[in-house]
């Protein structure tokens, strides 16, 4: 079998994750706070930021009774975009072998599920332009990133082509 994302699995980001658990409680108060302690010592130095490339997803804790997707739950989804207004950093940071990128544009950028083969539970994006919008913007802040910390262009330029092929395969 092929993997879905042969450039991802093939680069130096990490066989590790940091796996961050984001509460019921911080997303029903809208308080960011709790993840910016996670968050920011990963982008504060050059050497964090190598250190953590490629190792973080995250998920909603105390949501396991609710049928919805996570992307669906409004209060989930006010709190995403308050986050990444705060920390637009996903796309360097993220692991890009699994869904950890495309649950952060479902969670910024509408849709809906729909049923796949085999009683599994795809995504449908409404509008494609607002997720090449928000894709722009992310890119924007991880280059930002990137001149602030003096990160090499060769990472940016590899993680822009995990991320393309990560996103071409998921919207073909």
């Amino acid at each position: 079998m092929r993997p879905q994302y042969p450039l991802a699995r093939l680069s130096p980001a990490k066989d590790e994750l940091l796996i961050i658990a984001i509460t019921r409680e911080s997303v029903v108060t809208n308080d960011t706070g709790p993840m910016l302690d996670k968050l920011l010592p990963l982008s504060a130095s050059h050497e964090a930021a190598l250190q953590w490339e490629g190792k973080l997803t995250f998920y909603f804790d105390g949501w396991d009774d609710d049928p919805r997707e996570t992307a669906e739950i409004p209060e989930i989804r006010a709190y995403f975009q308050t986050l990444t207004k705060e920390w637009p950093y996903w796309l360097h940071f993220c692991e890009k072998v699994g869904d950890t990128i495309l649950h952060v544009l479902r969670l910024l950028c509408h849709g809906h599920s729909v049923p796949t083969q085999g009683g599994m539970v795809g995504w449908r994006f409404e509008d494609l332009a607002e997720v090449t919008h928000e894709i722009m913007r992310l890119f924007r802040h991880m280059n930002g990133l990137y001149e602030r910390l003096d990160l090499p262009e060769t990472m940016n330029e590899r993680i822009s082509q995990e991320i393309a092929q990560l996103i071409g395969n998921t919207l073909q």
